[in-house]
């Protein structure tokens, strides 16, 4: 998934509507629950989060540092 992917797909998933670069950057961050089955849950970095919290294959990208450049933009 590059970059470009991995953005648009944060922004899709996001059910807060929050953009895809401020999840990028690690302001927020998606995560999937099984007390929430087929729901993409958003979280603010400084949330708890739940102990079962797996991360989103698009915030995984930019979370393990799969990145190229993103976090660095502006846009």
């Amino acid at each position: 998934m590059t970059d470009e992917e991995a953005l648009q797909q944060l922004a899709q998933e996001c059910p807060r509507k929050i953009l895809g670069l401020l999840h990028a950057k690690g302001h927020y961050l998606h995560c999937t629950s099984a007390r929430f089955p087929g729901k993409v849950l958003c979280f603010h970095k400084d949330s708890e989060l739940p102990a079962d919290c797996a991360l989103t294959p698009a915030q995984a990208h930019f979370s393990q540092g799969q990145a190229g450049g993103a976090h660095g933009a502006t846009g």
